[in-house]
């Protein structure tokens, strides 16, 4: 008796909504160093600084912050789209951080200016397989999240400004994303009220 052969769907015939990330963190690792060292190639041959490879990387997530606002979105929220700044920063915090980053993060409110959150991750992947040299020593991948972060908002019509910083606090270094919404956001957010 012949057992039946059981066929193996390739990753581009699976559902994209029951898909699970299957991307190894070693692979993960080795593609985000080979990005990095590609930007700091492309600066250095520029004479670049650490703040023109920071803005590179964030370049670099642009481009995948609004491929991954899709898929997210698809997959979580049922094909419905956030309108309010609160729950699109949690959709990002949680759910964003969770496919992307395999991790958590949470999401603060600026006590000094209403159009500014930050969002803290303690130890952001990104940051955990590059091994800075002395000489750029301020160096914060996180910038390529914080591409990812601006990119999701810009394609959900959030226009904002983000960064990446390193924050030393007592439990160690973690990195912050702050979001700086633009004035247009604010006054449509009063709308809401």
């Amino acid at each position: 008796a012949q057992q039946p052969v059981r066929q193996v769907r390739g990753p581009l015939e699976r559902p994209l909504a029951k898909s699970r990330p299957d991307v190894s963190l070693s692979i993960f690792a080795f593609l985000f160093a080979e990005m990095v060292k590609h930007a700091n190639a492309a600066v250095a041959k520029a004479g670049g600084s650490i703040q023109d490879l920071e803005d590179k990387l964030h370049s670099f997530g642009l481009r995948v912050g609004a491929r991954a606002l899709d898929l997210v979105v698809f997959r979580e929220k049922g094909q419905k789209r956030e309108t309010r700044i609160v729950p699109m920063l949690l959709l990002i915090s949680k759910e964003v951080w969770k496919h992307l980053f395999n991790g958590t993060s949470t999401l603060e409110k600026s006590e000094a200016n209403e159009n500014e959150y930050m969002i803290n991750d303690q130890r952001l992947l990104l940051n955990r397989f590059i091994s800075v040299p002395r000489d750029m020593g301020s160096l914060n991948c996180g910038a390529f999240a914080a591409g990812i972060v601006e990119g999701i908002l810009r394609s959900a019509d959030f226009p904002a400004e983000v960064t990446a910083h390193t924050v030393e606090r007592e439990k160690g270094v973690s990195t912050t994303i702050l979001v700086r919404f633009e004035e247009s956001v604010m006054k449509r957010e009063k709308l809401f009220v």
